[in-house]
């Protein structure tokens, strides 16, 4: 635009016309120009000022410095510099820029081979500055580094102060940077503020994919499924090829009943990254808990692991499966495998209270699920409290069974109420009145 401007406004037909409204110096002469630049001494006399034309668009778009200076009232001069060799020193090329009430025009351009020139054009105010605008990034990018190392190690506390700081220091205006403030604040528990941090992130870059997929994330964990498709599925819109994408979004579509389109986007998950073992984990998932096929689950947990042997979340759900076939070994086999893990995440110790219930080791399973209620966000809480109240209700201690059992209830609801109607491990307490009572006082309620 500034080449376009320039010509129109010195080159109207083609020729050069002088501008003398510029505040600019002249622009060198062949002499001064081969004796500041070195290179042109083999140019001759052709090397005049429209050689130099095409530096205009370079300098307003890559400037090493922008300078103000107010020459008149309401008339604001902008100069672009860029140096040559070193910042601050001649030469440096200058395009000088006039912006007023109306408009926004280039006026003038020149080399600047004096010093006390360049010294000139640098009194005024410094806008903008390459090697501070460098100096600040450098600074966000580590301040974002140790962020996410703090994340990495869990200490969220720092985490946070640290981001914070890199947002403050970048004007808040990088989306890349809300985008990791949610995730820290989503692993604290504060999902609320997460949300605000991702959308701050999508409303600063629209076609930030990462800031989408963490809404629909959210929203799935909320059970709130149609908002997470509509994240996650813009998410898969902006990068198409992300296997992690295509996967959640298959996620998605299971949970809403439609395994037609689940199954499509797996196959575009698996033909962009064949070595994705989240295909083979969500499909596991899938059979295990919606459609009651452990066989079939175990066989898509056990591909997946083969792909990723470490994924501790796919190896408790093979465990729940092998126990549902009825291959108490394995299953036991993966329990001992999964107790080795020196931090289990909230996840696998939600899955070894059930296997270490289910197996009759309730003493582990009362150990797991004393765990589980010191971390800050268990998973799934009212199955924690469900299978303790069992524990509790096999062990003939019905009062503490009935007193977690409704903690479960206020928890979970109609789930909880259902499993515990057609479970055959609270035959203990079947015709107690407290029981009977919890039951049908929670179902009433559910119903309204």
């Amino acid at each position: 635009m500034g080449t376009r401007d320039f010509q129109e406004r010195f080159f109207p037909e083609g020729d050069f016309i002088p501008w003398t409204g510029t505040f600019l110096p002249a622009f060198p002469d062949p002499n001064q120009l081969r004796e500041a630049l070195p290179g042109t001494q083999n140019l001759g006399n052709q090397m005049g000022k429209w050689a130099f034309l095409s530096w205009i668009d370079f300098a307003l778009e890559h400037p090493d410095e922008v300078w103000e200076r107010d020459w008149f009232g309401q008339s604001r001069y902008f100069y672009y510099l860029c140096y040559l060799e070193e910042d601050g020193e001649v030469p440096a090329f200058a395009v000088e820029v006039v912006h007023s009430d109306d408009f926004t025009e280039t006026y003038d351009y020149s080399l600047i081979i004096r010093q006390e020139d360049l010294a000139e054009i640098r009194s005024g105010a410094l806008v903008y500055s390459r090697r501070e605008e460098w100096a600040r990034e450098v600074l966000v990018r580590r301040l974002n580094e140790m962020a996410l190392d703090k994340y990495d190690q869990n200490r969220l506390d720092d985490a946070r102060a640290y981001i914070n700081r890199a947002i403050e220091a970048s004007g808040a205006t990088h989306a890349y940077l809300f985008n990791n403030r949610g995730l820290i604040s989503w692993k604290m528990g504060e999902t609320e503020d997460a949300k605000r941090d991702f959308l701050e992130s999508i409303r600063l870059d629209s076609v930030n994919g990462d800031s989408h997929f963490n809404m629909g994330l959210i929203f799935f964990d909320e059970a709130r499924y149609h908002d997470a498709l509509r994240y996650l599925g813009r998410a898969a819109e902006i990068n198409p090829s992300d296997s992690q994408y295509l996967t959640e979004l298959g996620h998605v579509y299971l949970e809403l009943d439609r395994e037609k389109d689940a199954l499509e986007f797996f196959q575009k998950a698996f033909e962009n990254n064949p070595n994705d073992a989240q295909v083979d984990f969500h499909l596991g998932y899938y059979f295990l808990y919606k459609k009651n096929e452990p066989h079939t689950a175990a066989r898509h947990f056990h591909k997946g692991l083969e792909k990723d042997p470490d994924d501790e979340f796919a190896m408790a759900d093979l465990a729940v499966a092998y126990l549902a076939t009825g291959d108490k070994a394995r299953a036991s086999l993966l329990r001992k495998i999964l107790e080795q893990q020196p931090q289990p995440m909230p996840y696998t110790i939600s899955r070894l209270v059930f296997l270490s219930v289910e197996m009759g080791d309730y003493e582990t399973a009362l150990e797991y699920y004393s765990r589980a209620l010191e971390l800050q966000d268990p998973f799934e809480p009212e199955w924690l409290h469900y299978h303790a109240a069992l524990i509790y209700a096999k062990t003939n201690r019905p009062k503490e069974a009935v007193d977690l059992l409704k903690v479960a209830v206020k928890l979970g609801g109609e789930a909880v109420i259902e499993r515990a109607i057609t479970d055959k491990g609270w035959g203990a307490l079947r015709g107690i009145p407290a029981f009977e009572k919890l039951i049908r006082s929670s179902g009433k309620r559910t119903g309204r």
